[in-house]
């Protein structure tokens, strides 16, 4: 999210506490997540709702583990495109299904992408499509001590 796209939304405890809820399991019904915030159902919808209108909510999706796909090596790829090519870099990464996350950065890579492939041999088939257009950096993913987690809800 671009920082111009950046709003801050009023949100109070109780909406902090069913946004820990939905993080933790997303399939919670709105009569669970009255009960465990001790509310009524409808006014947990409304306050659902409410913060999906606003964006602070974007989406519902489950987690799946990759490496239970047959995709055991997680990657880190850092790319620079070569002057002239970030377009070019932009739609590789893009049309490269093996990537499921890429964030512009500051620095001296353009771009951070996350892959999931089999093995090594597809590792080097992915880093080859963008090699084309840019110099390419990239790391095997160990383990993820910190794993995606809501960020702080208050001060």
């Amino acid at each position: 999210m671009n920082t111009s796209e950046t709003k801050s939304a009023n949100i109070d405890i109780i909406d902090a506490k069913i946004l820990a809820l939905l993080s933790k399991d997303a399939r919670l019904s709105r009569a669970e997540l009255a009960r465990q915030v001790g509310l009524s159902a409808p006014s947990v919808a409304d306050r659902v709702h409410r913060m999906e209108d606003i964006g602070v909510i974007t989406g519902y999706t489950a987690t799946i583990n990759p490496a239970a796909l047959g995709y055991g090596l997680t990657l880190l790829i850092r790319a620079r495109p070569i002057p002239g090519e970030m377009g070019n870099l932009i739609s590789a990464i893009q049309d490269t299904p093996q990537i499921v996350r890429c964030d512009r950065v500051s620095g001296e890579d353009c771009f951070v992408a996350r892959a999931h492939v089999r093995d090594v041999a597809e590792m080097e088939a992915v880093i080859d499509r963008l090699l084309p257009f840019g110099a390419t950096h990239s790391s095997i993913v160990q383990s993820s001590p910190v794993p995606a987690r809501l960020i702080p809800l208050s001060d």
